[in-house]
C-alpha cells in the first residue's frame, strides 16, 4: 500500500500527537516566556528536542511558541553549546530546511 503525502497541517498535527506521548507532554507553554510546570523555556525545549531534531516552524507549531522567541532562544542554547543547527535539503531549488538538534555529549 502507497502512502499518500501529508500536508502543512497534517505534519502539524501529527507532531502534536507525537508531543504529546513523548516526555515532554507533561509541560505547557503559557506564554510570556513561562513554562507550566515552571522549568526555564531553555529546559522546555531541551526536552522537546530529545525527541529528535526538528525545525523552528515544527517548534513552533507544536509548542505555541512564537517564532521569534523560539529564535533567540535557540540562539542562547546554540552559544552555550547545547543545541546545533545544521541543513538539511532534499530538493534541487529553494531554501534548504534548517534543523535543531542537542548537541552530543
Amino acid at each position: 500500500m502507497t502512502q499518500i503525502p501529508l500536508n502543512e497541517q497534517d505534519k502539524k498535527r501529527e507532531l502534536r500527537q507525537n508531543l504529546k506521548q513523548s516526555s515532554s507532554a507533561e509541560f505547557e507553554y503559557l506564554g510570556g516566556g513561562i513554562v507550566s510546570p515552571s522549568i526555564s523555556l531553555e529546559e522546555y525545549l531541551l526536552k522537546i528536542l530529545q525527541d529528535g531534531p526538528m525545525t523552528r516552524g515544527e517548534l513552533s507549531a507544536v509548542t505555541g511558541i512564537p517564532r521569534t522567541t523560539l529564535y533567540d532562544t535557540l540562539v542562547k542554547l546554540i552559544m552555550n553549546d547545547r543545541v546545533e543547527k545544521f541543513s538539511s535539503s532534499k530538493r534541487k531549488r529553494g531554501r534548504p530546511n534548517v534543523y535543531y538538534r542537542l548537541v552530543s555529549s
